[in-house]
């Protein structure tokens, strides 16, 4: 269920993925490499989720900051590992290696101490000590390294014969002394030879632990992750949702992005909540109503449940799909030379084409809101004929009565509430903008309706709103028009 960069901002997923925040390379690149889990990963997503549920659960444990200290230390040195299986190693690899398994010591007694409480599944850390004897066998856990003349008789011997050397220099002088130091440098060569032995020696042991090597800096990545996901479940407020067959059911579920924007202009967001099964469905009601931003957090969030991250909600119950499909119109496309028209066409083919292989969920925008209104109707009522019967999920925003009628489930925006006008109208001339008075009287909630007419607040909007009152009294007309009519 990929989607492409732009349907990926226009969710909000880069809000939550900038909060993501891993603290090694390791665990940014397991980052960048997220994506949403296929059919056949089932198992591993819930695994995931599950995982990160305990995570969550440790809370702000001494064990856990330790560890994510530690991982603020950990390099990649991956490289270094490839390349213990095609050569032997110099001293600054194995330096580097040395560096890693005493880090990765402590990071696995953390875990140990961790695990004991979690007991997650599929994630195993453990400490290397042989490993470690090879390149400290005095156990010194001294980070340094360096090549002990005690560690190969050829090397003790070539360097006590450069010290003995050197010593001869200090006390000569002349033609001997330049004699000695031609002496020297043939001795410090065979230094070098004895020091590429050894390193040759400690890489062939090192040999059969690459393979370990390599997987623990692959969990350690992991872990990285899992706990920078459990970070940003505390900081955004995210649930562990629950894997359904085919409901998808959302209690007071958040937007982040958008949460975040109101906060900052002293206003919130209203928490959503919504329940769908396979069909096609209806979400209906005023503009500036919240259709579009239902379409967007109901997106987002099952986007991040496929992807093994919480979605913002207080309960859900999400079920695997095999595709997201968005459907909406967003001016005109230059790259493909469509209208928008024909860009909402485009996607509503492969809408179309992936229910046919899988189970999806399909959001349409007021599809066919490029084209005029009579055609509009025709165009979405034949979609939702065709997306109800497709055993998919499907929601579509419409502003037409006559396709709503047509929806096996019909939801509203509940709009404007209990507006009084001329209470708007004295905030306004206090100096209140227009959109922060109607903000006032909105209600961003959702409601599925049955058996009811739609209601209609447009003409509460124009008279709070102060439309000129020629027009006014015209839009009256016409609705008292409608009530009269037979």
């Amino acid at each position: 269920m990929e989607l492409n960069l732009q349907q990926q901002q226009d969710i909000g997923l880069d809000f939550v993925l900038d909060r993501l925040l891993p603290l090694s390379p390791l665990g940014r690149e397991k980052k960048r490499a997220l994506r949403p889990y296929a059919r056949s990963e089932r198992d591993a997503l819930q695994m995931e989720l599950e995982n990160l549920g305990k995570a969550v659960a440790l809370g702000d444990e001494p064990a856990l900051r330790r560890f994510r200290q530690g991982l603020m230390q950990l390099r990649d040195i991956r490289g270094t590992v490839s390349r213990l299986k095609e050569r032997d190693l110099d001293q600054v690899e194995l330096f580097e290696l040395k560096q890693y398994l005493l880090l990765l010591r402590g990071l696995a007694s953390d875990f140990d101490e961790l695990q004991a409480s979690a007991h997650w599944e599929g994630l195993v850390l453990q400490a290397m000590p042989e490993a470690l004897a090879i390149l400290d066998p005095e156990n010194s856990g001294n980070p340094a390294f360096s090549l002990r003349d005690q560690w190969s008789g050829e090397l003790a011997a070539v360097r006590e014969e450069k010290r003995a050397m050197e010593k001869q220099i200090a006390q000569a002088a002349g033609e001997d002394r330049e004699a000695l130091l031609l002496q020297r440098t043939g001795i410090v060569l065979r230094e070098a030879e004895a020091e590429q032995h050894l390193c040759a020696e400690l890489s062939q042991k090192l040999t059969p632990y690459a393979d370990v090597l390599a997987q623990s800096l692959d969990m350690l990545g992991r872990l990285d992750l899992l706990f920078a996901k459990a970070a940003l479940v505390r900081e955004l407020g995210c649930v562990q949702p629950v894997l359904t067959d085919n409901e998808l059911s959302f209690v007071n579920m958040v937007h982040p992005a958008i949460r975040d924007s109101l906060q900052r202009q002293g206003a919130a967001f209203t928490p959503l909540s919504l329940s769908l099964d396979p069909g096609a469905a209806v979400l209906t009601g005023a503009n500036m109503g919240g259709k579009s931003v239902c379409l967007k957090t109901l997106a987002l969030n099952v986007y991040l449940t496929h992807c093994g991250l919480f979605p913002c909600a207080e309960e859900a119950a999400v079920p695997f799909f095999d595709g997201l499909c968005l459907v909406r119109g967003e001016g005109e496309d230059g790259r493909e030379g469509l209208s928008s028209f024909g860009g909402e066409l485009m996607a509503a083919d492969a809408a179309a084409r992936a229910v046919q292989h899988g189970f999806c969920l399909v959001l349409f925008d007021e599809f066919a809101r490029g084209t005029n209104p009579a055609e509009a109707v025709k165009l979405q009522q034949g979609a939702l004929g065709y997306f109800n019967a497709s055993g998919s999920i499907c929601l579509f925003v419409t502003h037409y009565e006559a396709v709503a009628a047509r929806a096996s489930r019909r939801f509203l925006t509940r709009g404007i509430r209990d507006l009084n006008v001329a209470e708007g109208r004295r905030l306004m001339e206090a100096g209140v903008d227009k959109l922060t008075v109607l903000r006032r009287f909105m209600d961003y909630g959702i409601e599925e309706i049955i058996d009811a007419a739609v209601p209609q607040k447009a003409l509460s909007v124009a008279e709070l709103l102060g439309v000129e009152e020629g027009l006014l009294l015209a839009i009256r007309q016409e609705y008292m028009r409608e009530r009269n009519e037979p």
